[in-house]
C-alpha cells in the first residue's frame, strides 16, 4: 500500500535513526532530531498507522518502533539516498587493488577485505563462473632432474601450476608447449573437461614425444576438471558483525559466523540476491534482497546487498555484503557498486594483457 508524503519523511527518519544508533524510536525523539512539522501526537498516530500497516514493529510494548521487512523494502526501493564515494576514497580503494597482486586469488581477497572496511559488514566473493573461463597459456619448462613444471594461465588471471615426473630438454620443452597452446589454448573449461586424451590424437609432428604430449594433456583434462568442480568463494571482515549490537548474543553471532562458513549457504544467497526481481532490483545495478525475502528461515534475520561484476562485456560473479537488517543500505549499495566495477575493471586489463 502506498504512504502520503508524511508518512514518507518519518519512515525515512526512523529507518536513519535506527540504523545509526539500534535503539527503537519514539515519537518525541522524531520531533528533537527531525524537522518534521507535525507534533508528537501526530507523529505517533502516524506511526501507529503504519504498524498496522505492517511498516513498523515495536520490540516492546513500552517502546518505540523499528522499521520491519516491509519497511526497509520501501526505504531502500523509493527513500534511500544513494551516496557517492568521495574521490579521494576511490583513489585510495582502485590503487590498493591494483597493487594487491595479479593472481585472482589476491585480487578477490583484496576486494573484499576493502569493501568490508568500507561498509563494517562481512564481504563475499563468487570467483568468476567456471564455465565462462578459458585456457589463455601453456607453459612446460625443465624443473631440474627428471621434472617437468606445467604452468596453466586462465582468462581470469587463475594460474594452476603442476610439477610433474618426467623429463625433457629445453627445446623439446618449447615445442610441447607449443603444441599444446596450438590444441588447448583458447578453450573453455567446459570444452577441457570433456576432452579425451589418448596417443591417436598426438600430432604427426609430435609423435618422438607422444608419451609425453599424453601425459602433459591429461594434466591439463584433469587440472579444468578441478578448477570447475569448486570455485572458491571468498568472506573477508568477518570481525566487522562484532561492531553490530543484534550479534552480541553468543548464539545469533554463532549461527551467523557458521553461515559464513557454508559455502552452500553463501552461493545461495548471493544467488537469490542476483535474481532479475523488481522487488530486490536496486540502484547502480545493485541488488538487495531484505530479511524475509530470504528463501531459507535461518537466512532471514539477514540481508544481502550484491552486484554482479563483469570481465569484458560478459558477466563473470557477484561480490557483496551480508549483515543484519538494520544496515546502512545506501552507504553498502554504494560500496557494493562501486567495488563491483573496480573489481571488473582489473579483471578485464588482468584477462586482455595476458
Amino acid at each position: 500500500m502506498e504512504l502520503d508524503a508524511r508518512k514518507q519523511r518519518i519512515l525515512q527518519a526512523i529507518v536513519q535513526d535506527y540504523v545509526a544508533t539500534a535503539e527503537p524510536v519514539g515519537s518525541h525523539v522524531l520531533v528533537q532530531r527531525y524537522s518534521l512539522g507535525v507534533k508528537s501526537a501526530t507523529i505517533r498516530n502516524e506511526m501507529a498507522e503504519m504498524s498496522e500497516r505492517g511498516y513498523l514493529r515495536q520490540p516492546h510494548t513500552s517502546a518505540g518502533r523499528v522499521p520491519s521487512d516491509l519497511g526497509y523494502r520501501f526505504y531502500v526501493n523509493r527513500l534511500m539516498p544513494l551516496p557517492v564515494i568521495q574521490p579521494d576514497e576511490a583513489i585510495t580503494v582502485r590503487d590498493a587493488v591494483a597493487t594487491a597482486s595479479s593472481e585472482l586469488d589476491a585480487v578477490l581477497r583484496k576486494t573484499c577485505s576493502l569493501l568490508a572496511a568500507m561498509t563494517r559488514l562481512p564481504a563475499v566473493a563468487t570467483s568468476p563462473d567456471a564455465d565462462d573461463t578459458e585456457l589463455r597459456q601453456v607453459f612446460v619448462s625443465p624443473a631440474g632432474a627428471d621434472k617437468l613444471l606445467l604452468v596453466l594461465l586462465f582468462s581470469t588471471g587463475r594460474t594452476e601450476n603442476r610439477l610433474l615426473s618426467a623429463s625433457a630438454t629445453a627445446s623439446d620443452a618449447l615445442v610441447l608447449a607449443n603444441a599444446l597452446n596450438d590444441r588447448f589454448g583458447g578453450e573453455a573449461l567446459t570444452a577441457l573437461r570433456a576432452a579425451q586424451v589418448d596417443e591417436s590424437g598426438v600430432p604427426n609432428e609430435m609423435r618422438r614425444l607422444a608419451p609425453l604430449w599424453s601425459t602433459l594433456s591429461r594434466e591439463i583434462v584433469q587440472a579444468a576438471r578441478a578448477l570447475g568442480d569448486e570455485m572458491p568463494m571468498y568472506v573477508e571482515g568477518t570481525h566487522a558483525v562484532l561492531e553490530h549490537p543484534e550479534f552480541r548474543d553468543v548464539e545469533r553471532l554463532g549461527q551467523f559466523l557458521s553461515t559464513l562458513q557454508e559455502r552452500a549457504a553463501l552461493l545461495e544467497m548471493m544467488g537469490q540476491a542476483l535474481d532479475e526481481r523488481p522487488s530486490s532490483a536496486g540502484k547502480n545495478g545493485v541488488q538487495v534482497v531484505i530479511g524475509e525475502e530470504n528463501s531459507r528461515p535461518f537466512l532471514q534475520p539477514y540481508s544481502v546487498v550484491s552486484s554482479p561484476y563483469f570481465v569484458g562485456d560478459r558477466e563473470r560473479g557477484a561480490i557483496g555484503v551480508l549483515g543484519p537488517t538494520r544496515m546502512d543500505y545506501g552507504r553498502a549499495a554504494a560500496s557494493v557498486a562501486f567495488m563491483a566495477r573496480t573489481l571488473g575493471d582489473l579483471l578485464t586489463r588482468l584477462s586482455f594483457s595476458r
